[in-house]
């Protein structure tokens, strides 16, 4: 996961009802930083510290909320924003 995660950290991943950066990541799944106030429909993770997840320090703070990324959908968003150009 690390090598994905320094292949992709800082990408803008958007979604309907939010937006986020790749902050980090666990065992199996990257993380996404997300600036909110606006909680509805949205599952927001509160990482524990057993949860053996990395997040960049730059985004430990409690203004963000963490939702698990799929790459897939980190892969999708990038072929797109170059076919678009």
């Amino acid at each position: 996961m690390e090598r994905l995660f320094n292949q992709y950290k800082n990408t803008v991943v958007t979604h309907p009802n939010y937006s986020g950066v790749v902050c980090g990541y666990d065992d199996s799944r990257l993380i996404l930083a997300v600036e909110t106030h606006n909680d509805k429909g949205i599952f927001f993770r509160r990482l524990r510290k057993d949860d053996n997840a990395f997040i960049l320090d730059e985004y430990k703070d409690h203004k963000y909320r963490y939702v698990y990324e799929d790459e897939g959908e980190i892969l999708k968003q990038i072929r797109n924003e170059s076919t678009s150009i």
